[in-house]
């Protein structure tokens, strides 16, 4: 449902339902302001119940003479009032207060059972986070630009998104709405502030420029973006978020950084555009075997095959003294061993530093050599079982070396599980 002011040129997009329990994201500035007092008058049959969420972050003196305005605003319209103050351990930062304020929301809506928190978010906000995003280079992805509404641990609606900071100001004016500036949105000292303060106006001033064009783009880039995200996923799908070397090569630019960033995105993990552009680089020409450390995975490049595997470092095997014959789990390999009493104890280990292994000809070939000559990747080389005999002699590695020939009274068998 669009709520129109003609006369004031506002419309609204009203997406919850009559018999739904909203809430307001209620900062006390002009944009939150002009909601609220819609809210609990033209549009105060649009909904079951309002609740209002008030976060001080109390890095102002002005901040406690606000919350005390909001909490008597509220109790005299009866309407339900959360609030919360903030308390930075060390230096503040937007990202910090953000995470801080949303988590507070999440309980909120969680405890009330409130089915979207509304926010004041306007169309002047929507154009300041495109140049911005823009010029930082962080447009891709179909992140470009505010949703106006969002659907997962928070149900977020953003009902202002088409109206104007100019129309807000009108509408604050006709019904004189009281609001609380904050000062610290004068100053240049944040990137936003700065874009709203000088590049916005210059924009806006110029007879041959459109900011307008700003929310095509925006629109325009998303739309793109979902298609390079499902052609990404398509190509990973064909081989369980494994791929070619060569294949991936074969894509352009663009889209083999769309590959990667799903194939990170579906294991959880998260990286800027410069490290998808590194690890780009590496594949495209870099060595036949490497390996990138993400937080928690290694992307994983052993010749023509590309893969992410969970940071198993902390999780790999202890060595094992093995006395009597049995079954044994080490790392991902099974090993069967029954052998005379006079071979125990047997040794299993990963790989050191200057290991050899005995030849049938004669003479001995060093571990790492076996691993080229066996095309064992890298991943695969510091978890593969080494036996050692009780006189300290290499007679099985994994699956490629085993000196022990199968009989009646003698089996060491490793397979990977």
């Amino acid at each position: 449902m669009i709520f129109r002011m003609m006369t004031l040129d506002l419309n609204l997009k009203i997406r919850w339902q009559s018999n739904q329990h909203i809430a307001l994201a209620l900062s006390g500035g002009i944009d939150s302001m002009v909601l609220y007092h819609l809210l609990t008058t033209h549009l105060r049959d649009t909904y079951e119940k309002l609740t209002v969420i008030h976060v001080n972050h109390n890095l102002r003196e002005a901040s406690k003479k606000e919350a005390a305005y909001i909490k008597e605003m509220t109790e005299k319209d009866k309407v339900p009032c959360h609030m919360t103050t903030l308390n930075f351990q060390g230096e503040f930062s937007q990202a910090s207060g953000r995470r801080a304020r949303y988590q507070y929301f999440k309980d909120i809506t969680d405890a009330h059972q409130i089915d979207w928190l509304l926010m004041g978010h306007h169309q002047d906000d929507q154009v300041e986070t495109v140049l911005q995003q823009v010029l930082s280079g962080r447009y891709l992805f179909q992140n470009l630009g505010i949703p106006e509404n969002r659907q997962g641990e928070l149900n977020i609606l953003r009902p202002l998104m088409d109206v104007t900071k100019k129309a807000i100001k009108e509408y604050q004016h006709k019904y004189q709405v009281k609001y609380f500036e904050d000062s610290s949105n004068l100053s240049d000292d944040y990137t936003r502030n700065y874009i709203r303060h000088h590049i916005v106006p210059a924009i806006v001033s110029s007879d041959s420029l459109d900011i307008s064009h700003l929310l095509s783009l925006k629109t325009d880039v998303n739309e793109l973006s979902e298609i390079a995200t499902n052609q990404a996923k398509d190509f990973l799908k064909k081989d369980n978020y494994q791929f070619s070397r060569a294949a991936y090569k074969n894509h352009p630019d663009l889209l083999r950084i769309y590959i990667l960033n799903t194939l990170l995105n579906h294991h959880g993990e998260y990286a800027s555009r410069k490290i998808l552009e590194t690890i780009d680089v590496l594949l495209i020409d870099g060595p036949s075997q490497s390996s990138y450390k993400l937080k928690c995975h290694h992307i994983l490049i052993e010749y023509d095959r590309v893969s992410l595997k969970k940071d198993t470092n902390n999780q790999r095997s202890k060595p094992l003294f093995v006395e009597e014959s049995g079954k044994f789990i080490y790392n991902d390999y099974r090993i069967d061993v029954d052998m005379n009493p006079s071979d125990y104890p047997l040794y299993i280990r990963s790989k050191q530093d200057g290991d050899r292994v005995p030849l049938k000809q004669g003479g001995h070939k060093k571990l790492s050599r076996l691993f080229i000559d066996k095309k064992i990747p890298a991943s695969e080389r510091g978890i593969m079982p080494v036996v050692e005999s009780a006189d300290g002699i290499i007679i099985a590695v994994g699956s490629i070396y085993n000196i022990i020939e199968p009989s009646e009274n003698r089996t060491l068998r490793i397979k990977k599980e």
